[in-house]
């Protein structure tokens, strides 16, 4: 996995109008992926699937959790912090967040800025 800072925390100069509404809007969405493929007591599993030029919206990952890419790719996140970064996937990439919770969480979204299509297997940890 390649990443590429293209602006720093609190740097708000790549956001557009539109982004920071979106960003203001989404405090409450904590739907992590494009559809929930299983549940229990003690985590989720959650598959994307993101076409080239398509976006998921802006969520926030208040749980444990870690993702694997099953496919190459490129993408773009906006997080909450104003940060914005671009990453580079290969088949079998996985990050784990451990340290996420009520109070310490990030808010981002997701754009495919590849040409081939995303897709990801996220496990959010509930407990």
């Amino acid at each position: 996995m390649k990443k590429q800072v293209i602006s720093q925390a609190n740097d708000w100069s790549q956001w557009t109008p539109e982004l920071k509404e979106a960003l203001k809007d989404s405090t409450n969405n904590t739907q992590v992926g494009e559809k929930m493929v299983y549940e229990n007591s003690e985590f989720r599993v959650w598959s994307i699937h993101l076409p080239a030029g398509q976006s998921l919206p802006f969520h926030k990952h208040a749980n444990r959790y870690f993702w694997t890419a099953m496919n190459v790719g490129k993408s773009r996140s906006y997080y909450n912090d104003g940060s914005v970064v671009d990453t580079e996937y290969e088949i079998g990439d996985t990050k784990y967040f451990g340290d996420l919770n009520g109070e310490n969480f990030f808010i981002h979204n997701l754009e495919n800025i590849g040409d081939t299509m995303l897709i990801y297997t996220t496990v959010e940890f509930l407990n």
